[in-house]
């Protein structure tokens, strides 16, 4: 059971999204025109007050604002996240990009980790099963850059390059996990050597014949969350269904240009 209030809630779900978009503490005054109800900036901050004694969110400097703690993002993602579809267009560019290299599987890794990199705008990773001829894995990082770009810590950089540098190790040990569709792991909850100040978003897939691989996106832990938790059920989705209606899909329907 929470102990905070329906309005705190709406609070601290305000902080997250802002602090997601802008990765700068939260102020009273910016939450204002950010809430669905009206109230003074002095309650807000009577509520953030409030929120900061129950460990939801902190102050990292004096005379800051504030940013979610891992209590507060877990609370944000179990119960006030909202399913997020994506739109039809997003779906369509997978789906053709995906189609578009399936005869070429061991491109596929790689190709699905730069997919799922660029529109999630974090690093983001692939670990497929071997191909039903024997072959070996396909595995695929990407987007390490845009980690660089979003962190300014060395250490946590590194982190996440050692991280992905030895994925195949770590993938192993969580394709063996009960894993559920997805699987939001914030800060230190993660079953992995990642730094506490990242997030890992991870989900098992499963091809036609019942082969395990794995795909996850990993970045700050302001990422979206709502975005890539859909992300991941999408693709883990069109993998699933040995994308055999994709490229049916993909023969008939004119290109689009990205929308990203």
């Amino acid at each position: 059971m929470s102990n905070i209030t329906n309005r705190q809630a709406q609070v601290l779900a305000a902080i997250v999204k802002e602090y997601s978009q802008t990765g700068h503490p939260v102020g009273s005054e910016e939450l204002l025109s950010k809430l669905p109800f009206r109230v003074s900036s002095a309650t807000i901050r009577n509520e953030m007050k409030a929120l900061e004694e129950e460990d939801y969110i902190h102050q990292p400097h004096t005379s800051a604002g504030r940013v979610p703690t891992d209590k507060g993002y877990r609370f944000f993602v179990n119960k006030l996240m909202r399913h997020m579809e994506l739109t039809a267009t997003e779906q369509l560019r997978m789906k053709r990009e995906l189609s578009r290299l399936t005869s070429q599987y061991m491109e596929l890794g790689r190709s699905v980790s730069k997919l799922l990199a660029e529109t999630s705008q974090g690093a983001a990773f692939a670990l497929l099963p071997a191909s039903r001829q024997g072959g070996p894995e396909s595995v695929g990082v990407s987007g390490l850059s845009k980690i660089v770009e979003q962190s300014g810590s060395p250490e946590e950089i590194k982190d996440i390059a050692e991280f992905l540098d030895e994925l195949e190790e770590h993938g192993a040990a969580l394709v063996k996990k009960d894993l559920g569709q997805v699987e939001t792991f914030i800060g230190k909850e993660a079953p992995l050597p990642v730094k506490s100040d990242f997030s890992l978003v991870v989900t098992r897939i499963q091809t036609p014949d019942g082969r395990s691989g794995l795909i996850g996106i990993v970045g700050p832990k302001r990422m979206p969350y709502e975005r890539n938790v859909s992300l991941l059920e999408y693709v883990s989705k069109l993998l699933a269904s040995g994308l055999g209606a994709v490229l049916i899909i993909s023969n008939f329907t004119p290109a689009l240009s990205p929308p990203f």
